[in-house]
């Protein structure tokens, strides 16, 4: 049985979930100033950096990251960072149960990825297992310290963390964290969710379609209550 929209009670799909705080609404009630979205205000924050290694000019230089996270806001952007909330806890189409293979999934979104890079002309990545590596341990990191953030407790930066694994890179993040019983209980069904979630948010969009990178590593950490998802290119 399909989940009823949270505003009319409509019935709505996978598909019309809200990409911001994954609330289950119609077509009509899918943009998040028709229902009560957490992630509105956050949507129009000047914070945005289109790249780890390039601020936009919105964001001034006196002002610090931590700075654009607004209080009482159920979801934040800031760099490269979508955090969804599900309200109201409806789940799409059941919970993400423990038999979820971690490594299809990541593998699944690395391979969505690069199709929405070539069908936008923009030449598909490589798989790197050191990117991987350094994005599962930082997914990881954010589930088992509670954080979500690009910046770590110890103030490690996704370029220190792909330095000290040997990388000589610029790179580029994404993370995403959500709930774990606001998405479909398949890999393929919450990566495209997850990649589509990036492709409707600026910063995200930016980096994951940059012509510049050739390679990129998935890392996913699912926690007792939450799925971490980072990206990272080179």
């Amino acid at each position: 049985m399909a989940p009823a929209c949270t505003v009319c009670g409509d019935e709505a799909t996978v598909s019309d979930a809200c990409p911001h705080c994954g609330a289950a609404c119609c077509p009509q009630h899918r943009p998040p100033t028709a229902h009560d979205c957490p992630g509105t205000d956050a949507g129009e924050t000047t914070g945005w950096r289109l790249d780890l290694d390039g601020t936009d000019a919105t964001l001034p230089a006196d002002e610090s990251l931590t700075s654009l996270f607004r209080p009482g806001l159920g979801l934040a952007v800031v760099t490269l960072l979508l955090v969804v909330t599900a309200l109201g806890a409806v789940a799409l189409a059941g919970p993400l149960d423990d038999g979820v293979d971690v490594g299809t999934l990541e593998t699944q979104i690395e391979s969505i990825s690069d199709d929405e890079r070539e069908a936008r002309d923009v030449a598909a990545t490589t798989h790197d297992p050191t990117l991987a590596a350094v994005a599962r341990n930082h997914s990881r990191d954010m589930r088992d310290r509670g954080f979500v953030d690009h910046t770590n407790p110890d103030g490690q930066r996704p370029q220190d963390r792909a330095a000290a694994a040997g990388l000589e890179c610029r790179v580029g993040e994404n993370i995403y964290q959500t709930p774990r019983g606001s998405l479909a209980d398949s890999e393929r069904a919450v990566a495209d969710h997850v990649v589509r979630s990036w492709l409707d948010s600026p910063g995200h969009r930016e980096t994951l379609l940059r012509d510049r990178y050739t390679r990129q590593g998935v890392g996913v950490a699912i926690g007792e209550d939450a799925l971490y998802v980072t990206q990272l290119f080179c």
